[in-house]
């Protein structure tokens, strides 16, 4: 009987030891991942039941990020770097560039995996009869010209739909590393022109770079491409997400004058990139099956610059606001420098979490008609408001747009050159509903 108790004891006695050096172990190798992948930056705790639905994360470029459900995990699955901390948390570094990655989660050998989508650098904007603010004004006959360009009479719509839309304005190392294949080691023009300057300051930018290096979250924001890159850049980004590309490109005839709207899906574009082309236009169609990016169209871009603001004329206020109110949300300067802008994200965002939607760059934005007198058809417009803007100190008002012109009516038709930057979105699903409920 003492034998046996004895025998008992022991037994009891090792799997303790077991259990406590078991129990050491793990907590070594949580210490090591922990210290991997230091520091944490973001943590998200998950609800399993929650994962029924469409699920998304925001996170930003490079960041270690920590998610834990609720429940124990049976499998995690994921391309990027991670490891898995415990029976219920992840940890995983965040790609370089901005997009759309997955972690797939399962529960039980038998169980179908569940998504979880990161939105990489991105706003995920789902509105269920979200009512968003249009237009800006109406001018007046005695207004002078120049300070009342554009009739966008303000009205309101009601919008139901998903998205998601460029945090930031893309920023010059996110465009070098996506389309480092088009850009050439040397230039391929002789004269001496603006066009060659702007064309070979990205051939400078490639060559101080490493193909595939990071690109920091506060790099600075892109401010020379064309319309035509912008878009070839989109559908770049699309075919590395495995997406359907949003524009469809096709020679034009030799007559082509210049860039137009052939009708709410079709336009010619001034065909400017790094390549020197016989013709000088293209054109666009956009494929309304696609699930790709694109660059937003008018109305988008002022709901989200506008971030649910239904009473201003500006983020700032209005025109009798201070300088010093306005450098909270948008970036100006007073001397041109050429190719010079500042990192993204350094302000105050707007509503919805958008930054840098004014001053820092202007961004191509697309026309479905033409809206404006003097914008003569053309395919898009610049909204946002220039980087070097002069200011009320003395100095001259008419050799660039005033501060107190730039606010949500402010626009440049037709602009297809090199001094402007974008950002891109993309309807989840084309699901997006507009409905138009009065004029304010």
């Amino acid at each position: 009987m003492k034998i046996k108790i004895l025998l008992l004891c022991v037994s009891f006695f090792v799997l303790v030891l077991n259990a406590c050096s078991n129990s050491v172990k793990k907590q070594d190798i949580s210490a090591g991942i922990i210290k991997q992948f230091s520091p944490i930056e973001r943590i998200f705790d998950v609800i399993r039941d929650s994962l029924g639905e469409e699920n998304w994360l925001e996170v930003e470029k490079n960041e270690n990020v920590k998610i834990c459900v609720d429940q124990k995990v049976f499998a995690w699955k994921t391309v990027l770097k991670s490891s898995v901390l415990n029976d219920s948390c992840l940890v995983f570094q965040a790609p370089t560039l901005v997009g759309v990655e997955t972690v797939d989660v399962s529960f039980s050998e038998a169980d179908s995996s569940h998504k979880i989508n990161l939105a990489i650098g991105m706003k995920y904007l789902n509105f269920k009869n979200e009512e968003v603010l249009l237009g800006f004004n109406t001018c007046r006959e005695n207004q002078l010209v120049g300070r009342c360009k554009n009739e966008d009479p303000e009205r309101l719509f009601s919008v139901t739909g998903t998205y998601l839309v460029d945090k930031y304005p893309v920023t010059n190392c996110e465009f070098t590393q996506l389309m480092w294949d088009s850009i050439p080691a040397t230039s391929l023009y002789r004269n001496e022109s603006l066009r060659k300057d702007y064309y070979e300051d990205w051939l400078n930018r490639k060559s101080a770079s490493k193909r595939n290096e990071n690109c920091i979250t506060q790099d600075t924001a892109a401010n020379t491409v064309s319309l035509f890159q912008a878009m070839k850049y989109a559908n770049a980004r699309s075919i590395r997400e495995g997406l359907k590309p949003y524009y469809i490109f096709a020679p034009v005839e030799e007559y082509a004058e210049r860039e137009s709207i052939l009708s709410t899906t079709q336009r010619i574009v001034t065909r400017r990139d790094f390549t020197i082309h016989d013709i000088k236009y293209i054109q666009v169609s956009d494929d309304s099956t696609s699930n790709g990016y694109r660059l937003p169209y008018y109305n988008e871009w002022m709901m989200f610059a506008r971030g649910g603001d239904k009473k201003n004329m500006a983020p700032w206020g209005d025109s009798s606001g201070t300088f010093e109110k306005t450098k909270k949300y948008a970036r100006f300067k007073t001397k041109m420098v050429s190719f010079e802008t500042e990192p993204v994200g350094q302000l105050t965002p707007n509503g919805y979490g958008l930054y840098d939607m004014f001053g820092l760059v202007q961004e191509h934005v697309l026309l479905k008609s033409s809206l404006f007198r003097g914008d003569l058809g053309f395919a898009s417009c610049l909204k946002g408001g220039d980087y070097h803007v002069s200011l009320e100190d003395g100095s001259d008002d008419t050799l660039s747009p005033y501060w107190k012109w730039i606010s949500y009516g402010y626009y440049e038709p037709g602009h297809q050159g090199y001094g402007a930057g974008f950002r891109l979105i993309r309807n989840i699903g084309n699901n997006a509903k507009w409905t138009y409920l009065k004029s304010k």
